[in-house]
């Protein structure tokens, strides 16, 4: 993995922000990586500590609505 893999990404709105979020977990997830929990990291060049916490949750059926 090299360490700057956005290099030719563009990330201007909460949108785009959400896509790569999207496309990074689910690359994690596809190599079975269990991404659930909090995740600590520090920016490169920035002062800034963060941490991202990752919760699963329970996937709605279109037909659950039906049913009640």
């Amino acid at each position: 993995m090299t360490r700057d893999q956005l290099r030719d990404v563009s990330i201007t709105s909460a949108d785009e922000f959400e896509a790569i979020l999207a496309e990074v977990v689910e690359k994690a997830i596809e190599a079975d990586v269990d991404v659930r929990g909090a995740w600590e990291f520090r920016t490169r060049g920035s002062t800034h500590d963060w941490e991202v916490e990752i919760i699963e949750l329970a996937k709605h059926l279109d037909n659950e609505d039906e049913c009640e």
